[in-house]
């Protein structure tokens, strides 16, 4: 397990989403307490979770794939080799741009650098959960907690049963409201009764 944390810890991509998340919980922590900071935080969980379903079903394996061709042969490499370390987390070559654009959003909805930076550490947080859910995902790391267990296996569904639903990582909640959660009977019927 050390070997593992050590891997993730010390990852560039991981190393980003950690800095970033110091300098906005350091603006947000030498502020002055602002009305509406908890909704703002949770807010920016929630913003990462819609990112995480549409990012992956439309930009990683459906129609606006196009749009970012880089973004998607990544990805299908991942699926091609999904314990290769290379293609397991998100490159900061996305990480950066992303990260500037949500900042200025946030700021720009908000009109407060504070509230912005609020919901820019709850969406940092859920970024940093979602890269440590997938990480263990595809390692050989069984989880402590139900839920984990139980996510890590719903994500090998995605890989080993149909790319073209469970696109949730961190959860299944817009895969079943959508209609992704299900998919029809493999003919593997052997190699899907572990998932």
């Amino acid at each position: 397990m050390t070997a593992y944390l050590k891997e993730f810890w010390t990852d560039r991509r991981i190393l980003f989403i950690v800095g970033m998340l110091t300098i906005y919980s350091l603006v947000f922590a030498i502020s002055e307490q602002q009305k509406g900071a908890w909704l703002a935080f949770g807010s920016g969980i929630v913003a990462f979770i819609f990112i995480e379903y549409a990012a992956h079903r439309f930009i990683l394996h459906g129609v606006l794939s196009r749009w970012m061709p880089k973004a998607y042969k990544g990805h299908e490499d991942h699926h091609d080799h999904p314990t290769d370390m290379v293609y397991l987390l998100t490159p900061n070559a996305y990480n950066v741009p992303n990260h500037i654009l949500i900042c200025v959003l946030a700021w720009i909805i908000t009109g407060s650098l504070h509230l912005g930076s609020a919901i820019l550490v709850g969406l940092s947080l859920y970024h940093l959960y979602y890269e440590w859910s997938h990480y263990i995902s595809h390692r050989a790391i069984v989880p402590f907690t139900p839920w984990g267990k139980w996510m890590k296996k719903y994500h090998l569904r995605h890989h080993f049963k149909s790319p073209h639903h469970w696109y949730g990582v961190t959860n299944p909640v817009i895969d079943i409201f959508v209609g992704t959660y299900n998919s029809p009977p493999s003919k593997n019927t052997k190699k899907n009764e572990a998932l």
